[in-house]
């Protein structure tokens, strides 16, 4: 993506907001042709009121150019109104295509991508860009307008002179395009700086009472320390080189200047020129530089904000590895449940799956088991289609599930991890998120069925209670009850659990699966756990090991069948339990299991 590239891609974002940069434009070509009117009545009233003493004359000149100012003023002001309409249009609209473009992209983009790096094109990114788009028509304008109306003028009063300043344009040309490439990897350097130092930043605040406990607070503090500094010593090299490219276009003007004065009153002394055709064509030189100074200063910032236009122009146009192509929408309940059919997913060049193959009828209760690091997450998120089988088919009632929509198949289908979100404001609304139409009853059912109206009951305010930032007033197993509750509410007709009991005790565990077996009988519920004792009542277990399935079965046919099953077993500390179930599960109904297990 070039300079170019980025300019072009600017010009077209821009175009929807062509009336009020009308507008300025209009504003700023008018202001240009008055300024070329006060440094003639300076002329005038130096070569001719003041020579003969002529008040009044001298006066109207006076006036005339104190109202050149203020019309001047008054146009500056307007179009800068204008510009402040499009930057907060800019602003807004590059903001919400960024947040609607990172709510479409896949699970893959968020893991890889930091929070402080998305934060930081959401916040920095767009604000550089968008007071780059305000300014652009005005310096734009006023390079050209600007720069033309005083050559114009210049050449009128004096072509010699003129000719003389005319060939220090090529030379800003060349410096401009000498320190180009320089100042754009610095701010490039700058930028990824600033998305480093937030990224810290954003890890430090997080992290402060586990920083605590470590007792690395000094560790912490130095390093991000450091990612400061190392920022600081990058802004200040960009800066450096800015300020050295100033300094190289107010020398070519005080090259200008010197030629002009030097050349101007010789011109006088030979009565060539006049003191006010001087003075005037003097004023008419530093203004000529000052739209090409105004246009140097907006290619550097054009410069340095191209790292930022380009992280922009990368993120809108990323696609997301799941495509949301299909067209179908999923008929619920579901009724044929989920299917995997040779499915294989690898990491990279790492593989979890080869060859899977696995039914889970609709209603039925289904455990995901396995050692740490056998596909068990990953199963769940390719049946969620978070990430999609290479090759392989999940299907669903028959579909492949890329055959659904994205947002039918979340629907049907509800995933809660491990580690839940819970977003900042009240207990009642992080569970509207599961369903904005909720009533009252539903409220309080959802939050009954996994316990959470106990602990909803002893808050001030009950389910309107504020929760503090991460959620901070709730345990570990409490932010896991609520988010089990807001997915009740979606009344999927799948629901996958990976791991989202793990914070909870054994007792606590069992209430929650029995709540949300009963909560919504033909509910297929899918469950993700490493406390095998929690879900020997299910229907069936599903063992896997090394990437593939090992077992499936009932609780008492895996314990007399496999080894694996039986030290897992053994591992989560229940044996006891097994005892529970001395006889063939098929001959148990599930609600006997039930009984039996709580």
């Amino acid at each position: 993506m070039t300079l170019r590239g980025h300019l072009a891609w600017l010009i077209r974002w821009q175009r929807r907001h062509w009336h009020y940069m009308l507008a300025e434009i209009l504003c700023i070509s008018v202001a240009g042709v008055v300024l070329t009117i006060d440094p003639l009545l300076l002329r005038v009233l130096i070569d001719r009121a003041l020579p003969l003493r002529d008040y009044k004359l001298s006066f109207k000149l006076v006036g005339g150019i104190g109202v050149c100012y203020v019309v001047r003023t008054a146009l500056y002001s307007l179009g800068g109104l204008s510009s402040l309409s499009v930057l907060q249009r800019c602003t807004c609209e590059l903001r919400s295509a960024l947040l609607d473009k990172m709510s479409h992209l896949s699970a893959d983009y968020h893991e890889a991508t930091s929070v402080g790096d998305k934060v930081t094109r959401l916040e920095y990114d767009v604000r550089q860009i968008a007071e780059l788009s305000a300014d652009s028509a005005n310096q734009s304008i006023r390079a050209i307008v600007f720069l033309t109306v005083n050559l114009v003028a210049m050449a009128w009063m004096s072509p010699a002179m003129t000719l003389m300043v005319a060939p220090l344009l090529p030379l800003f040309v060349f410096c401009q395009r000498m320190f180009r490439t320089v100042i754009r990897e610095r701010a490039d350097r700058v930028r990824d700086k600033v998305s480093e130092t937030s990224n810290d930043l954003t890890e430090f605040v997080c992290a402060v009472p586990q920083i605590q406990l470590l007792g690395a607070e000094e560790f912490a503090r130095r390093k991000t320390d450091m990612s400061w500094s190392d920022l600081l010593s990058a802004q200040w090299k960009q800066r450096r080189m800015e300020i050295a490219f100033a300094f190289s276009m107010s020398s070519i003007l005080a090259v200008a200047i010197v030629v002009v004065l030097g050349a101007g009153t010789s011109k006088v002394f030979e009565s060539a020129l006049s003191v006010g055709e001087l003075i005037a064509f003097y004023t008419y030189v530093t203004r000529v530089f000052e739209p090409i100074n105004a246009a140097a200063d907006f290619l550097t910032r054009l410069q340095r904000v191209g790292a930022s236009v380009h992280r922009i122009r990368e993120t809108l146009t990323l696609q997301p590895s799941i495509v949301d192509s299909g067209k179908t929408e999923v008929s619920l309940p579901v009724r044929d449940g989920l299917e995997c059919v040779d499915v294989c997913f690898c990491y990279g060049s790492k593989r979890v799956f080869q060859n899977i193959s696995l039914k889970i009828p609709a209603g039925h209760r289904v455990g995901i088991i396995g050692r740490s690091g056998s596909g068990k997450s990953t199963l769940a998120r390719l049946l969620v289609r978070v990430i999609s089988p290479e090759p392989g088919r999940v299907i669903l009632d028959g579909r492949t599930t890329s055959e659904y929509s994205l947002a039918s198949l979340r629907k049907a289908v509800c995933y809660v991890p491990q580690h839940p979100f819970l977003f900042s404001g009240t207990i009642r609304e992080n569970l509207l998120y599961g369903d904005p139409g909720a009533s009252e009853d539903a409220l309080q059912r959802a939050i009954a069925a996994v316990g959470l109206d106990t602990v909803a009951s002893s808050l001030p305010s009950g389910i309107d209670a504020e929760l503090e930032p991460g959620a901070g007033n709730l345990s570990g197993g409490e932010r896991q009850r609520l988010a089990i509750a807001r997915a009740l509410l979606r009344k999927s007709s799948i629901l996958i659990l990976d791991e989202a009991t793990s914070a909870l005790d054994l007792p606590a565990e069992r209430f929650v699966l029995r709540g949300v077996a009963t909560f919504q009988p033909d509910l297929t519920l899918i469950v993700i756990s490493h406390r095998i004792s929690s879900l020997v009542w299910m229907d069936r277990l599903i063992l896997l090991d090394k990437g593939r399935i090992a077992r499936v079965g009932r609780h008492t046919e895996l314990y007399r069948d496999s080894e694996l099953y039986r030290s897992l077993f053994h591992a989560s500390g229940k044996k006891s339990a097994a005892e529970l179930f001395d006889r063939p599960q098929s001959q148990v109904s599930l609600d006997s299991a039930l009984k039996q297990a709580w």
